[in-house]
């Protein structure tokens, strides 16, 4: 276990895609283990409800993230759980509040510093998604297919003494940079956050990880996601926001030695 655990006022991440083949989920594990806060926000597509409905993906591990996160409700953290496009079916329980769980449609945090953020997915933000749907849909199963290949290809390059590779995630970033362009996607949402009276907006979608002031001078937050890049968004006990990018921190509360993980991508 990793020592110190880590306190931070308010957490946010988003895109674990539980129940997908390239959900890190082993390392969400260990960062929701190591890590307590008082608020947390689950900023959409934590179940991916798209490709998590065919026969054998969904996993006991996966299962247990989500214990998890109900646990820590049971422990005073407050969490807030804004659906996003591949888990979208929760938004029919807009309004809902189940002890220390909400589920909204967008929330409205206020750090200690006095910054007031828009937090909320994004997808409607997006015209690939609102607009051109089926072909979100189809590039969903299309990745799904290329991650359980690569990981396919990787267990077996491991027998063989060889590094892992990771075409899939380069071929998703390549569609996500051509999405992020044609839609000008942190610029919709940033604008609208200020208009709507926001200092800045926290969301996720495009799994980039993005800590931007815009030209307008409203914040552009992108959490990223837990298939490949494992971040989050933090506010410290005293204010301070920080985008942390966990597969480096974890080492670095281990000096001296590696943490081994065995995905479980490489086994589905």
């Amino acid at each position: 276990m990793l020592t110190p655990r880590l306190r931070y006022r308010a957490i946010f991440i988003s895109d674990l895609h539980l129940g997908s083949a390239s959900c890190s989920v082993e390392l969400v594990k260990e960062f929701l283990r190591e890590v307590e806060c008082q608020q947390l926000y689950l900023v959409g597509d934590i179940v991916d409800l798209w490709v998590s409905r065919r026969r054998g993906k969904w996993k006991q591990s996966h299962t247990n993230i989500i214990r998890t996160l109900l646990g820590k409700t049971k422990h005073g953290t407050h969490v807030f759980f804004t659906p996003g496009n591949h888990d979208a079916e929760f938004r029919k329980m807009n309004g809902a509040e189940l002890g220390n769980l909400i589920v909204q449609h967008q929330f409205e945090h206020t750090t200690l510093q006095g910054l007031r953020l828009l937090v909320v997915h994004g997808d409607l933000f997006d015209r690939s998604v609102s607009q051109l749907k089926p072909i979100a849909v189809l590039g969903a199963f299309a990745h799904e297919f290329l991650t359980t290949i690569n990981n396919l290809t990787n267990a077996i390059g491991q027998k063989m003494g060889k590094e892992p590779s990771d075409f899939s995630q380069r071929a998703k970033k390549r569609v996500k940079d051509f999405v992020s362009y044609f839609t000008s996607f942190p610029d919709r949402i940033t604008l609208d956050a200020q208009r709507q009276g926001f200092d800045g907006v926290v969301c996720g979608h495009v799994h980039r990880p993005a800590f931007e002031q815009h030209e307008a001078g409203a914040f552009y937050i992108n959490t990223g996601d837990w298939m490949g890049h494992c971040t989050a968004l933090v506010e410290h006990l005293d204010g301070r926001l920080e985008l942390i990018y966990w597969k480096e921190l974890r080492l670095e509360l281990t000096p001296g030695r590696a943490l081994p993980i065995q995905e479980e991508a490489f086994t589905n």
